[in-house]
């Protein structure tokens, strides 16, 4: 039956819609992943690695970065030779720390995206993916010495969970990786740290009243209150001296403490000051603290009968690491003027820095240009050192990529 006119325009305009449509809903789909995309590229997930092998995309990202000439690692035939910066991974990372000593020590460290552990050898440029247990938007990770760790990561309910966190020693069987193991630790905690030993934590929970610190056994089992404060946002180190040391949270012009914690809860105060940032030495009675009102000031106390000394550094204690067992400390420092207000919009992340390191000799408060970073942007977060005293791992805060110095011989 041959169609009529009045049919065929029907069909034609149909046809036309139904074009339109399929064309506006592609459009609205794809600024809607445009939009999702952008906000895991803030948050600092980026793009999920897909693994292929025990190795995977990152081990990939690291080989690409090792070849490059600029201040990064690169294989030359055979022999794999360091250079003084180089770039581990191009990966968003929550946390990285050494673990292991001597030779054998390893960079091990957690992808944000997924929550998988790797390690990485210095020494070779040898990179190994552990874990096989998928963790999605782990945004933090604490690695003690051992390998022990704390992880917190956000839930689908948006939530933040912690959880302490080990490889299992066996893999099941036909697998070569290890499911990572966590125990759920209480709702609202803010900070956690590992004791030196390892075998011990220590959390800060947020309550109507303020901030609860508690001492618990990593086997589990009873734990105790040792400190209580209105204030809940805080700062802790373990040291490996045995001491606790909490710091507040800093903010510009604002007064803040730094506090060490005795056994029975006793509170006694190392330093104040306005906008206070802080960083205690592992061993020694020494610290880094740093003040921010309308500029940045840096200063160091090389002991308790030393005096604060006025360092000529910009910058805040947060991008600074001591010598596990010298008097030495080093710092990153932006290599232009910081902005007023820089601490509050630091840590919202309105601003970045692009920072050079920096050896201090705590003793004199003499300080010696470590390295620049040339061309490259890299600001400086979370950084740590391993127990040598001979490379120190940090997370740039422009794309949360982790890299890694070597430390010359003075």
């Amino acid at each position: 039956m041959p169609l009529t006119p009045t049919l065929r325009y029907i069909l034609i305009g149909a046809i036309v819609v139904i074009i339109f449509g399929l064309g506006g809903w592609y459009f609205f789909i794809r600024a809607k992943q445009a939009g999702i995309e952008t906000g895991d590229a803030g948050r600092g997930l980026g793009e999920a690695p897909s693994f292929v092998s025990r190795v995977g995309s990152t081990y990939e990202n690291i080989v690409s970065t090792l070849t490059e000439t600029f201040t990064g690692e690169r294989e030359s035939g055979s022999e794999f030779e360091r250079e003084r910066l180089s770039q581990v991974s191009k990966t968003p990372t929550a946390g990285a720390g050494f673990v292991g000593s001597g030779t054998s020590t390893r960079l091990r460290f957690v992808e944000r995206g997924t929550g998988y552990v790797f390690d990485f050898t210095p020494e070779t440029g040898a990179l190994e993916r552990l874990t096989n247990t998928l963790v999605p938007r782990t945004y933090e990770a604490h690695i003690g010495a051992s390998g022990r760790m704390i992880t917190r990561s956000e839930e689908e309910d948006g939530s933040f969970s912690t959880a302490k966190a080990r490889i299992a020693t066996t893999t099941a069987a036909g697998e070569t990786l290890y499911p990572l193991l966590r125990t759920f630790l209480p709702n609202s905690i803010t900070t956690a740290v590992l004791s030196p030993e390892n075998d011990e934590l220590f959390y800060i929970v947020d309550t109507d009243t303020g901030g609860r610190g508690m001492r618990a056994a990593w086997a589990g089992g009873a734990e105790r209150e040792i400190f209580s404060s209105m204030i809940s946002g805080w700062r802790a180190w373990w040291l490996p001296s045995g001491k606790l040391v909490l710091a507040q949270y800093a903010s510009d012009g604002a007064v803040g403490y730094a506090y060490e914690i005795g056994e029975s809860g006793r509170m006694t105060v190392l330093v104040r000051g306005l906008g206070l940032t802080f960083l205690p030495h592992p061993r020694e009675q020494a610290f880094i603290s740093g003040a921010s009102t309308n500029d940045l000031s840096l200063f160091v106390r090389a002991g308790t009968s030393s005096t604060d000394t006025l360092l000529p550094l910009k910058t805040i204690a947060d991008k600074c690491v001591w010598h596990p067992r010298e008097l030495t400390a080093y710092c990153a420092t932006p290599q232009t003027k910081p902005a007023a207000n820089f601490l509050d919009l630091y840590h919202r992340g309105e601003i970045h820095t692009s920072d050079a390191w920096w050896r201090i000799d705590a003793r004199d408060g003499e300080v010696e240009l470590l390295l620049p970073t040339g061309n490259a942007t890299i600001d400086v977060e979370r950084p740590v050192i391993d127990d040598s005293g001979e490379r120190i791992a940090f997370i740039n805060a422009l794309d949360k990529s982790l890299w890694i110095l070597e430390i010359p011989n003075e």
